[in-house]
């Protein structure tokens, strides 16, 4: 790790203070030196530099350094933000960011390698310090990521668990004015501070927030597989806007849970992802608990697919093996269903179905259809509220079904 002595840096484990002014001829070195420098330091020690001084900041932030950050992971709960930011350098390789409200403050813990540090940052949002530390990654970020996750995760009481653990071990920060024994001390002091915040203010400014930073870019950022889950369609497609369409290659989006859904039984709709212009370009596309109400042969040219929608036809169901049997390009396609239109004749539409009994899935439906000439066959099955239509080797379907 590169030595900080030189910088007189403030140390992690206490309280921020305003950085006392830098020593020696630091910013008077040429940019290539500066360059060497950054590419040689951990990611903990970047946050560090960032804090010493502006001139550092600025450099860091302006100089729009390559980190070697391939793999972004952010959980968003009503209280607390975890990052783990996966760098493919030999400086860097896994980071793990916490941040947590307490009051008005933030908990504040990194991991990198074998090294924990934590601090206490007094009068600041969780939100605001996560994006003060992670903004600068994100407007400088030039090589492709291959992978971007935001996932939310609204508090039930087994969801407390996490934050318990990572704030009982933030070198006691969170003992207030008196000393917490032990971590059911520290769950039930926590619960007490945190136990009136909801996920979607948090969520909104979270947002906000990124989009914020990624509209300041000069470029889209380029990413080439999005996973998200969200309260809300908005918040998936103002950010999907500001994503670079020539690197996206494949989105996941599902709908985050809120303790209400079960409740009002509302059902929303993501249709508007067809406008979208990375629609025509992209291998694969997830959409989980939001339904698409369009026709469905809108999505046909994306090769791995998965969607859900509210009434499955026998149109349906032919008009997808027609475009797996003709296309030899198309690798998955998955459909979730309400209900099913007419159920008998699908299934008898399809031919005699080969009953399998899976422990996990129950009783599976399965088709399969061999292509003339090839050692490969469509197999479609059929369990729960589903249906599946993917590719298998005909020399792994049971020696008893039936293969048209």
């Amino acid at each position: 790790m590169f030595s900080l002595k030189w910088f007189n840096t403030p140390s992690i484990g206490t309280t921020e203070k305003s950085p006392r002014k830098l020593e020696g001829p630091i910013m008077n070195m040429p940019d290539l030196v500066m360059r060497k420098i950054m590419e040689n330091v951990d990611f903990t020690t970047m946050l560090k530099l960032r804090k010493v001084c502006h001139s550092f900041r600025n450099f860091i932030d302006e100089t729009k350094l390559d980190n070697d950050l391939a793999r972004v992971n952010i959980n968003v709960t009503p209280s607390a933000i975890y990052a783990i930011l996966n760098f493919v350098s030999s400086s860097r390789e896994f980071v793990y960011l916490y941040y947590i409200r307490y009051g008005k403050s933030c908990l504040f813990k990194i991991r990198e390698g074998g090294i924990e540090e934590a601090k206490l940052i007094k009068n600041q949002d969780f939100v605001d310090a996560f994006f003060n530390d992670f903004g600068f990654i994100l407007r400088n970020q030039s090589k492709p990521l291959k992978n971007m996750n935001i996932d939310k995760l609204s508090y039930t009481p087994n969801h407390y668990d996490q934050d318990l653990k990572t704030t009982y071990s933030i070198n006691e920060w969170c003992t207030g004015t008196r000393q917490l024994k032990d971590t059911f001390d520290a769950g039930k002091h926590l619960r007490e501070i945190n136990k009136k915040y909801a996920l979607q203010p948090t969520d909104d400014k979270f947002h906000d927030r990124f989009d914020c930073i990624l509209k300041s870019r000069v470029s889209p950022i380029p990413i080439k597989n999005l996973e998200m889950r969200v309260l809300r369609p908005s918040y998936f497609l103002n950010m999907i806007r500001l994503i670079d369409m020539n690197q996206l290659r494949g989105i996941e989006i599902s709908k985050a849970y809120e303790e209400n859904d079960d409740e009002d039984g509302k059902q929303l709709v993501l249709n508007e992802i067809v406008e979208l212009d990375v629609f025509k370009r992209i291998q694969i596309l997830n959409i989980g608990n939001f339904k698409v109400t369009v026709p469905l042969e809108l999505f046909l040219h994306i090769p791995d697919l998965t969607l859900s929608i509210s009434t499955l036809t026998i149109e349906d169901v032919l008009l997808i093996k027609k475009n797996m049997l003709t296309s030899s390009t198309e690798k998955f396609r998955g459909v979730y269903y309400d209900r099913i239109e007419d159920k008998d004749t699908v299934h008898n539409t399809l031919g005699h179905a080969n009953l399998h009994d899976s422990y996990l899935q129950g009783n599976i439906l399965c088709w399969y259809f061999k292509l003339p000439e090839s050692d490969q066959a469509l197999e479609i099955r059929n369990y729960g509220k589903r249906f599946w239509f993917t590719w298998t080797n005909a020399l792994w379907i049971p020696k008893n079904d039936v293969v048209y």
